[in-house]
C-alpha cells in the first residue's frame, strides 16, 4: 500500500551513512532528564503560597530542559562527527513518508536530518531506502520511530504555517499600497 503524505519544499540538514546493524540511529539518550523529575516535583504544589515558588522554579526548569536539549544536541553531532557523517544544508521536499533530494543516493542509507519545530532543533535518524530519479533521489523512510515521524509531520505543518503568514503578510502589504 503506497501511502501520500503533504510535503513542503525547505532546507534542512542532511547526512547519509550505511545502516547499522541493529538500527544505529541517534535514539534518544539514555541520562536522566533532571528537567522532567523536578517538573513533576513541582506539579505537586498546589496550595497558593505555593504559586510564586511554583511559577519561579518553571522558569528555571525551562532554562534546565533547554541546557539538556542543547547538550544532547551536541553530543549527537559529535558522534556523527566521529562516524565521518557531516550534515549538509540541503533544498528538500519532505514529509512524513521521506523527502526528495538533488543528491544522489541508492540502496538502504540511515540518514540523519536537523528539523527546527516550535523554535527548538532536533537532529533524528531514520532508516531509509533511496532511489535515484531524475535530478536527485527520493528518499523513503522504512519504518521510522514514531517520535521521528511525529517530528517530521510536525516539522512539514510548522513550515506550511510559516508559508501561509509570508503570503498573507504579502498580501496585506500589497493590499495597503494598491
Amino acid at each position: 500500500m503506497s501511502e501520500r503524505w503533504f510535503r513542503v519544499q525547505t532546507t534542512v540538514e542532511v547526512g547519509f551513512e550505511e545502516p547499522r546493524t541493529g538500527g544505529g540511529g541517534l535514539r534518544p539518550l539514555q541520562a536522566r532528564k533532571l528537567a522532567e523529575q523536578a517538573r513533576l516535583s513541582l506539579d505537586r504544589l498546589s496550595n497558593r503560597r505555593d504559586l510564586e515558588v511554583k511559577e519561579a522554579l518553571s522558569l528555571v526548569l525551562d532554562a534546565v530542559a533547554a541546557m539538556e536539549r542543547e547538550l544532547e544536541e551536541m553530543q549527537r553531532r559529535t558522534l556523527l562527527d566521529r562516524r565521518g557523517v557531516r550534515l549538509e544544508q540541503c533544498e528538500v521536499r519532505i514529509g512524513g513518508d521521506g523527502f526528495w533530494t538533488p543528491m544522489s543516493v541508492e540502496g538502504p542509507v540511515l540518514v540523519h536530518i536537523g528539523l527546527r519545530v516550535g523554535g527548538v532543533h532536533h537532529l533524528v535518524s531514520a532508516l531509509a531506502v533511496g532511489r535515484t530519479a531524475p535530478g536527485g533521489s527520493e528518499i523513503r523512510f522504512t519504518d521510522p520511530d514514531p517520535g521521528v515521524r511525529d517530528l517530521v509531520v510536525a516539522f512539514v505543518f510548522d513550515q506550511q504555517r510559516q508559508e501561509r503568514r509570508r503570503e498573507l503578510d504579502a498580501l496585506a502589504i500589497s493590499g495597503a499600497s494598491g
